[in-house]
């Protein structure tokens, strides 16, 4: 990895600094905080801008970055961010630690003789534009330039502002921490980050992670944190929010002080991510820090069940790695205490006892807690729920969930987030952009959780001389009769019973609703195979929970805690912004009452277009004035396929027929029964033919269904392409809508619009 390739001063910062200028706009503009960031570290003479009494320019980062950002069109296919970024920063760490200087550096990007510089140049040309972007390190000033074809970065006004900034130290920003006090009456919240002191007070409700994890960071540095959720780095939105929250500058020797702690993260605690697994090379990569990659648009479906290398990956966390020993100790906790009146009341009277204490917030507030305490911490300590002597729990060996009669089931995995770069071409939404791709089918392996509880209830509840031989032998024998008696017993004696919590070894909390979780054809199981293999560590090695129909973050991997409860589980995945949709209008999440509004479960239905195949010319319509579509064409597939060559050109309102291909899926288990196409602007509908998945049980359709169709479609004013749209029809007879219009959230969640694809004919 990039952090241990070069010099132990140097990681941090180049780590930082190229993810920053990543993030830069097309225009090649640096926002004000990034800018000061860079600024910084470059004026510290311990930077690694710095060495061996050298110039070092950062040309190859900032002209990649800013050319990489340019890549960012609907049409990703060819897009790899994680591999360019590390030529990037590869090719300038090189640079550092060789001593070269600007001259050097700048050369060797023009050197053809350089088979390093040369696919360096390569790179560049490929996107056609380079942006001429030089950081120079003088003695008596330091002035960072960054030009472009479009305009400069930095004007004289805007330095001016920065300059006009007043400056705090670190102890005024701890005073701002969210707590009440004589210097803090209104309970306001500031943080700093690269040099700058911001005021978040009004975005801690808006903050996609939830505002229990921003204010992990109130009153301190927030360096710390991002160096650990690196998504930060993923897109410019987070550096764009933080520019119009900025108050102030944060006193040079208080950052100076946080840079030194930042190297000693760097040196005194393991890289977080130095143990993620190998992933296919073909998945498009929206950012490795945690890893979220999706499968491209035209192998979705080339096989009806994903490959497990090729299935899309979305953490929120470094992937958590057991060891052997590990292994052979991990137990799944199954916490039972809400059938123990007794024991629960005694719960409930010890969490109302106990206080909130307000000295805990002055532990994320640098320098009194250092960095590496904070990394520590939350890279070792996952633990959120607390098991404690009133509470009843099984602890369960894998091999005893194994002893459990094995099921395997089809089901479809989705992001929630699925399409969302869709909505971004409307109005700016927060999260990973994502194509059609984060969706997936296997065939998982396990053990009913139905069948995990009822063991556990025995094994809690058993005389202790009876024997696990004994307990396996009567779980194994139960019959569907009894276990529905017993479960039909269970909720009439705990009417209380509402919703089952999971956790998750990276500390993540989601939970489902009982009526799911507890009925035997919900087919909830704890899985511990996909595809017939052993469950990979991207997707949830040892354990993970499958709840077939429901948005996939209930599918919670690396599964280390159930609990049977009366309430939801806690959290920003359960409760928080993370997973709710909020109306259109609303972008300011203070507006509504995110308590009472639901967060999302099961699924809607969808679908999605993935080849496009031209068959022949037809006669041209007398009605084929065609309108400009909803521009939404992420991961459309442009093919360059033309009709045959003696062809004449196509013109415009011509009719051409297309062969077309796709998925469809439904939440909740209801069965696709239609998918609709046009290449007319839903002037007129063809039905596609379900080639795979329609043999599905009746409400009980976990995966997707595969189907083909020709279509006649209309040429565009431009003479070479047309625009086919596709929407899927459950056995509800639930559609998708036309227009996304009336579907976006500034979450950018649940995109089932009709999904549109323009393919070139000619």
């Amino acid at each position: 990895m990039l952090l241990r390739q070069i010099t132990s001063r140097g990681r941090h910062d180049l780590l930082l600094t190229t993810a920053r200028l990543s993030q830069r706009r097309r225009d090649a503009t640096l926002s004000l905080p990034l800018r000061t960031y860079v600024t910084s570290i470059i004026n510290r003479k311990q930077s690694f801008l710095r060495h061996s009494n050298s110039l070092v320019s950062m040309p190859a980062i900032v002209s990649s970055c800013s050319l990489l950002e340019q890549q960012r069109h609907y049409g990703r296919q060819s897009y790899d961010f994680n591999n360019a970024m590390n030529q990037a920063a590869l090719m300038t760490a090189a640079a550092v630690t060789a001593g070269f200087g600007t001259a050097a550096v700048v050369a060797s990007t023009k050197n053809d003789d350089d088979p390093a510089a040369l696919k360096f140049s390569q790179f560049h040309s490929k996107n056609n534009q380079i942006c001429n972007c030089e950081a120079s390190v003088k003695e008596s000033e330091t002035k960072l330039t960054a030009t472009s074809p479009q305009n400069s970065s930095i004007t004289d006004e805007e330095e001016g502002e920065q300059d006009n900034l007043p400056t705090y130290t670190m102890s005024q920003v701890s005073n701002y921490n969210g707590q009440l006090s004589p210097t803090n009456p209104h309970k306001r919240i500031w943080m700093s980050y690269g040099g700058m002191v911001y005021d978040v007070t009004e975005f801690v409700a808006n903050h996609p992670g939830g505002s229990e994890k921003i204010l992990m960071g109130a009153g301190g540095a927030i360096e710390p944190y991002w160096y650990l959720y690196r998504q930060h780095f993923a897109s410019p939105l987070p550096l764009n929010l933080l520019s119009k929250m900025l108050i102030g500058k944060l006193h040079p020797t208080d950052q100076d002080l946080i840079d030194e702690q930042m190297e000693n993260v760097t040196e005194q605690t393991p890289d977080p991510y130095e143990n993620e697994p190998q992933r296919n090379s073909t998945l498009i990569v929206h950012g490795d820090t945690p890893m979220n990659a999706e499968v491209p648009e035209g192998v979705i479906t080339e096989r009806y069940l994903t490959p497990n290398d090729l299935f899309y990956i979305r953490h929120h966390h470094p992937v958590p790695y057991l060891s052997e020993g590990e292994l052979e100790e991990f137990r799944l906790e199954v916490d039972l205490t809400l059938m123990f009146p007794d024991a629960l009341k005694k719960r409930k009277k010890a969490a109302e006892g106990g206080g909130d204490d307000d000295d805990d917030e002055e532990e994320v507030a640098l320098p009194a807690t250092t960095a590496v305490d904070i990394v520590r911490r939350e890279t070792t300590d996952t633990t959120t729920s607390t098991s404690c002597s009133n509470s009843v729990v099984a602890k369960l060996s894998l091999d005893q969930i194994k002893s459990l009669p094995k099921v395997e089931l089809i089901s479809t995995l989705q992001c929630s987030g699925n399409r969302r770069g869709g909505f971004n071409g409307l109005r700016q939404t927060s999260g990973t952009p994502w194509g059609q791709g984060a969706i997936s089918t296997a065939k998982w392996g396990g053990a009913r959780l139905i069948d995990v509880l009822m063991l556990a209830m025995e094994e809690v509840s058993k005389d202790q001389a009876s024997t696990n031989e004994e307990t396996e032998k009567k779980t194994k024998q139960s019959s569907l009769i009894e276990t529905l008696h017993r479960l039909q017993t269970l909720i009439d004696d705990h009417p209380e019973l509402q919703h089952l919590r999971f956790e998750s070894l990276d500390g993540m909390l989601a939970s489902i609703d009982a009526n799911k979780g507890l009925n035997p054809f919900g087919d909830v199981i704890v899985a511990y195979e996909m595809n017939g293999e052993d469950l990979p560590r991207d997707h949830g090695y040892p354990l993970r929970v499958i709840v077939p129909g429901y948005a996939a973050v209930r599918n919670v991997k690396w599964l280390k805690k159930l609990e049977l409860a009366e309430e939801e589980a806690e959290g920003t995945w359960q409760r928080g912004l993370n997973y709710k949709i909020l109306p259109p209008t609303v972008l300011d999440a203070k507006e509504v009452d995110l308590n009472i509004m639901p967060g999302l479960s099961e699924e809607c239905v969808f679908s999605g277009i993935t080849k496009v195949e031209n068959l022949s010319h037809t006669t041209p319509l007398p009605t084929t004035t065609t309108t400009a579509l909803e521009e939404e064409i992420f991961g459309s597939m442009l093919s360059m396929a033309p009709f045959a060559a003696s062809r004449t050109p196509l013109t415009p309102g011509e009719t051409v027929l297309v062969k077309t291909s796709g998925w469809a899926y439904a939440g909740g288990g209801r069965n696709i029964v239609r998918v609709d196409v046009t290449g007319n602007n839903g002037k007129s509908w063809q039905t596609a033919t379900i080639t795979e998945g329609s043999n599905q049980p009746l409400r009980r359709a976990w995966a997707w269904v595969f189907w083909e169709c020709e279509v006649p479609a209309v040429v565009c004013e431009d003479g070479v392409s047309v625009e086919l749209a596709c929407k899927g029809v459950d056995m509800a007879f639930n559609t998708q809508p036309e227009s996304m219009g009336g579907m976006w959230n500034v979450r950018g969640l649940v995109n089932n619009s009709y999904y549109r694809v323009k393919h070139k004919v000619m």
